[in-house]
């Protein structure tokens, strides 16, 4: 991964609280495809990146042509509000590049956001806009701080077949299904994550934040996964107790409300059960 350290951001650390820092980060803001009707919701997402001191955005459209300079970048966002299987010659190309990227990173920092566009203006009016922006702004930055990663952004199960593409080929588990609540749904948010931004409170529990996604939001891998990675919750619908199954934004950033080491120590009991078990099958054969 090539980061840029050209030029100083302390607007962006003042902005959004973080320390100070010399940098210039490249981000590739991948489109799955070039149809209506959400390409424009996607390129807002884009400009709000694009507007981050330091920032410099590419958008590109996967099904347009194959591209093999991945690692040029800093940070991949991947965008798939599109219907239809999204998974040609060409898109699943792209799909293996760009894990190709991911897998060979020394560092893998990923997030995953099963709600991309749901609190943009579409969704919400003028007053959604600023949320999604602090919100999708802080998901860069907080990538930046840590040498960049991964963002995989999709929506309810109608747009998913693409994007879990990349998912398998990156070994994690799939987005799935849809929370199902348009159009007044909103997600409770992990105020310890480092994802997490003061963008209101629930309407229904007054006292706790929240973020609108009201676009039938789908579910998106939390947990160990496959790959080892442990993904943490960071918007969810229920409780601490149900996030794990009903998150709709999950990341590598980890957070105290979701520690990592029960999780981890439970994956490791389990490799050691079925170490014990090798070994005494082997006796009973010798």
């Amino acid at each position: 991964m090539r980061t840029r350290r050209l030029i100083k951001t302390a607007a962006l650390a003042v902005a959004l609280g973080l320390p100070s820092a010399a940098s210039s980060t490249e981000v590739l803001f991948a489109f799955v495809e070039s149809s209506p009707p959400y390409v424009p919701d996607g390129q807002q997402l884009a400009g709000m990146i694009a507007g981050l001191p330091g920032f410099n955005v590419t958008q590109r459209f996967l099904d347009a042509a194959v591209f093999n300079d991945y690692a040029s970048f800093d940070q991949v966002w991947v965008y798939d509000l599109f219907v239809g299987a999204n998974n040609n010659a060409t898109q699943m190309a792209n799909y293996q590049n760009i894990a190709n990227w991911y897998n060979a990173l020394s560092t893998k920092n990923l997030i995953a956001d099963g709600r991309i566009i749901s609190s943009a203006p579409f969704w919400t009016g003028a007053g959604g806009f600023a949320a999604e922006d602090a919100w999708i702004r802080n998901y860069a930055a907080q990538l930046d701080s840590v040498g960049g990663g991964l963002v995989l952004g999709t929506d309810h199960n109608d747009y998913q077949s693409g994007i879990n593409q990349i998912n398998a080929l990156i070994n994690i588990n799939p987005f799935t299904g849809f929370f199902g609540a348009f159009p007044t749904s909103q997600a409770l948010v992990d105020s310890l994550s480092p994802l997490y931004v003061p963008i209101g409170n629930c309407v229904g529990s007054p006292g706790q934040p929240c973020i609108n996604d009201n676009s039938t939001t789908g579910f998106v891998p939390a947990g160990l996964q496959p790959n080892g990675q442990f993904l943490t919750p960071v918007a969810y619908h229920g409780t601490t107790s149900t996030a794990f199954t009903n998150a709709a934004v999950s990341a590598t950033f980890g957070s105290p409300t979701f520690p990592v080491s029960e999780p981890s120590s439970l994956a490791l009991l389990g490799l050691a059960f079925a170490g014990m078990r090798l070994r005494r099958r082997g006796k009973a054969i010798s």
